[in-house]
């Protein structure tokens, strides 16, 4: 920013006129990744029972992911952050969308979508504004297979 400011008015006008016209793709990221699986940890333990599928789901989240193992120690010692505070974080739309299907997939794993999962989905799916999720319209795999094929699509740009 410094540089910018010392090339002067027309410099920076054009440099941002430049960054402008040239828009950042809206991708899932790395770190969008690891919101995503620690925010799956936290539907998961929503329920006070840590289901086989939902430890399935999340293990594939990390390994489609490329998730390292310090980068999972963060994640638990992460593991109490307020899950409403994760989406200033993301990265954009798409990781939005991720995280909200990441949510779902986890609510959905042991087919008993309980109510204060359902009411962690719905108060997420105001907050994110990326468009709501018919539970009763999906199966949970499909709803999976979307989660790591965003999941998949960060780690091949990595």
């Amino acid at each position: 920013m410094k540089k910018i400011l010392e090339m002067g008015g027309r410099a920076a006008a054009t440099l941002d006129k430049d960054l402008q016209a040239k828009p950042v793709a809206d991708r899932v990221t790395h770190q969008d990744v690891l919101l995503l699986v620690q925010a799956a940890i936290q539907m998961a333990q929503r329920d006070a029972k840590l289901d086989i599928t939902e430890k399935r789901l999340i293990s594939k989240m990390v390994k489609v992911g490329r998730v390292n193992a310090s980068e999972m120690k963060e994640i638990h010692e992460l593991a109490k952050e307020d899950i409403s505070l994760m989406i200033d974080r993301l990265s954009g739309r798409k990781a939005k969308k991720a995280f909200l299907l990441a949510i779902v997939a986890v609510a959905m794993a042991d087919e008993d979508v309980d109510p204060e999962e359902l009411r962690m989905i719905m108060d997420l799916t105001r907050a994110l504004g990326v468009g709501q999720i018919d539970l009763r319209q999906h199966k949970y795999e499909e709803v999976e297979d979307l989660v790591l094929k965003f999941i998949a699509s960060a780690a091949m740009s990595r």
